[in-house]
């Protein structure tokens, strides 16, 4: 008798106390289907690798099963996909990059490239991660109560050739979806497809060098693989030189009959410079050059290891998204950030640099159980799920003298204990042939510990709070291939624990999210169209003073989105995304009035993607194969404080590789056209004159975005 998942998991589900968790936070998506609900998966034996029958053939070669796999079905229309064709289309140089394949997204990166970038999503300004929770592997990315920023996701250790699958959905319409969902959840999943072994050097402009290798069993699924990246560049002008090493290693496997295990481990360091802000006047009066920097002692380090086991049934029954699932998980982080962004405005003699400091260790885990649950037909369903995440954070910010970085002032000395428990119930049922209602309710419970010893108040105190949201989604069948979709969905986002009170109840932003469009597929397309209303009971902006996230009023966004990607030929994949959102103030406070629009967020961003992979020929036998693509994003209408309006970008990047039997060449170019670009705009006074009088009047402040570059590539295929 084969051993049962719940039997083998029984022990650690008491030990434990974490019942129920599914393939949505994190782990592998359910199987996908035809009508939007799950359809029996096949186990279907995979043919021997020398051509031969597979089980059946001579030689006795160990069957091999493949349980064919797809997604979930989606809970709003503006989901979004993009496998690993649409990700190669483009260059990348990082799992941020990769994010801009999302319809709405855009990533900046103002800090140097080691500092997680700032994200834009449907008229979120998201900073470092704050309205974007971001799982890969079955990990959460985000940080609770970051020193920098709440919600800070740093993605440089993710390679970008180990993305199997880029999961976005927007808004809050999932039950799965929990802290910092507001703009909406990106779901990473990992896996490598070339077997044998990838060894691939590159070389490029301003002294950037990589080495990437990967190990990829032959037999064995894309999930299974090892990956290793070596990176440095000496930046393309002064104070933007950077280095980062990251390793990744996943396998999956049957330790026991009828259990299905994945082990992912990772380790990541890194070390960056940031050139910081340039005064607009100044870079158009020509006191400084474009890639100048105030400030060359800014930047810092940045080093990330995790684990995460997650443990599930094996066979049809978990193909299609049934039965329990149980996936731990531990992550241990560690950040340090110089910054000054007003030079010598707060204190003319020493300077207003800080440093900040935040370390974490973060454990928890994820489990679920779903069975069917025939109400009104026999594809109805029914999930119970928890998450269990706690976090010990210890973070300081301190004040350092221009000359010597001595501290001159102490601003943050705190440690932190956060513990997030949420339960779940999430229901699929059809009352008509053509209608499929999903939804359920999430309830989080978020509680505080804090010892302060830089605040005002009790040095010691405690927060705790409950969260309940409701979401849902109402799917209508109109024609073959083509959907009519609603959801409507309510978020959170937690506060950062330093600004609680003690035995206060623990206020969330509460976000309250919309939507209706259309979803068509068929073997070629696949496309949607969508309407979005997202309202926050109050919101944060980024405060140049402090150089973190402050409270603003409560806000808005409305907008449209549109996304297709085209496959018309085996050899060539194409997506496109489009968005228009106009984010404001509902209610006035601070230097905001109601109506005006939040600044920082761009109101149009476009992406559009093409990749062609046509073969060639053989020469002397082997395959002559090539590779050619390109990315193109536009960003339009960026809203800056005090009514002025920040300048677009259009950039382009492209892709060109040869391919003959063991070898690739390759050619990366960013930037093609080498447009002069500001990846950060802001609006504030400043003084970068040391003992001069303060100015107290704004001025536009940018960080220069990176020019053309080149990266030359030469890779083996080994085994």
């Amino acid at each position: 008798m084969t051993l049962s998942l719940r039997t083998a998991l029984a022990p650690l589900l008491i030990t434990t106390a974490a019942v129920p968790a599914r393939a949505g936070d994190g782990a592998a998506p359910p199987p996908p289907v035809a009508a939007a609900e799950a359809s029996p998966a096949a186990e279907i034996p995979a043919a021997a690798p020398d051509g031969g029958a597979g089980p059946g053939a001579a030689g006795g070669a160990a069957p091999v099963s493949v349980v064919v796999q797809g997604a979930a079905p989606p809970r709003s229309a503006s989901e979004a996909v993009r496998e690993r064709a649409e990700v190669r289309a483009a260059p990348h140089r990082t799992a941020s990059d990769v994010l801009q394949l999302v319809p709405g997204v855009f990533a900046a990166q103002h800090g140097g490239e080691g500092k997680a970038h700032q994200i834009f999503f449907r008229g979120f300004d998201a900073v470092h991660g704050q309205d974007l929770e971001i799982w890969v592997a079955g990990a959460p990315v985000n940080e609770v109560s970051n020193v920098h920023g709440q919600g800070y996701a740093d993605l440089h250790f993710v390679m970008p050739e180990v993305i199997r699958e880029l999961r976005a959905q927007p808004g809050s319409y999932d039950p799965r979806q929990g802290d910092f969902a507001v703009a909406g959840s990106v779901r990473l999943e990992l896996g490598y497809d070339e077997p044998g072994i990838t060894a691939t050097a590159s070389a490029g402009s301003f002294g950037a060098r990589r080495l990437f290798l990967a190990y990829h069993p032959e037999r064995a699924e894309e999930t299974t693989f090892a990956a290793f990246e070596a990176y440095a560049t000496d930046g393309f002008g002064p104070a933007r030189a950077a280095s980062r090493t990251s390793a990744v290693a996943q396998g999956v496997y049957e330790p026991v009959a009828g259990v299905r295990a994945r082990v992912m481990a990772s380790a990541f360091a890194s070390r960056f410079a940031s050139a910081g802000v340039l005064r607009l006047d100044d870079l158009e009066a020509g006191k400084v050059d474009r890639f100048a920097s105030y400030d060359p002692d800014q930047g810092g380090d940045s080093s990330r290891a995790q684990l995460v086991v997650d443990l599930r049934g094996a066979g049809a029954d978990a193909a299609r998204g049934e039965g329990l699932s149980l996936a731990p998980f531990v992550v241990l982080r560690s950040l340090r950030l110089r910054s000054n962004f007003t030079g010598y405005l707060e204190d003319p003699t020493s300077g207003d640099a800080t440093q900040q400091l935040n370390e974490a260790i973060t454990a928890g885990a994820t489990a679920s159980y779903r069975l069917r649950f025939p109400l009104l037909s026999d594809r109805d369903t029914l999930e119970a799920g928890v998450v269990a995440r706690t976090d010990w954070i210890e973070q300081s910010q301190r004040r350092l003298a221009a000359v010597d970085g001595r501290p001159t002032a102490t601003l943050v000395d705190a440690k932190v204990r956060a513990t997030d428990l949420a339960g779940y119930l999430d229901a699929s049922i059809r009352p008509a042939r053509r209608v499929t209602v999903r939804g359920g309710v999430r309830a989080d419970g978020l509680a505080y510990q804090v010892v302060d010893h830089a605040g005002e108040g009790a040095q010691a105190r405690s927060a705790q709070g409950i969260h309940v949201g409701g979401k849902g989604t109402v799917d209508v069948a109109l024609l073959p291939g083509l959907r009519a979709l609603a959801s409507v969905g309510q978020g959170f986002r937690s506060p950062q624990a330093r600004s609680l009170g003690d035995g206060e109840r623990t206020p969330f932003t509460r976000a309250l999210s919309a939507e209706a469009g259309l979803r068509y597929a068929d073997e070629l397309v696949r496309a949607s169209v969508a309407l979005f209303h997202t309202r926050l009971t109050d919101d944060l902006v980024f405060d140049e003073a402090t150089g973190r996230n402050e409270p603003v009023p409560a806000t808005a966004r409305t907008g449209v989105a549109f996304d297709a990607v085209a496959r018309p030929a085996p050899w060539l994949v194409s997506s496109v995304g489009l968005t228009y959102t106009r984010a404001a103030f509902t209610a006035p406070g601070g230097r905001y009035a109601a109506g005006d629009l939040l600044p920082f967020v761009p109101q149009v961003v476009a992406r559009a993607d093409l990749a062609a992979t046509p073969r060639l020929g053989a020469l002397f036998g082997r395959r002559l194969e090539a590779r050619a693509g390109a990315g193109v994003t536009l960003l339009h209408g960026r809203p800056l404080p005090y009514g002025e309006l920040g300048r677009d970008a259009l950039l382009t990047d492209v892709t060109a590789h040869v391919r003959y039997h063991r070898v690739e060449l390759g050619l990366d170019v960013y930037n093609l056209l080498d447009a002069a670009w500001f990846d950060g705009e802001f609006v504030y006074p400043s003084s970068f004159t040391r003992g001069a009088a303060p100015d107290l009047l704004p001025a536009r402040h940018v960080t220069v975005g990176a020019p053309r570059s080149f990266l030359v590539s030469l890779s083996l295929f080994l085994g």
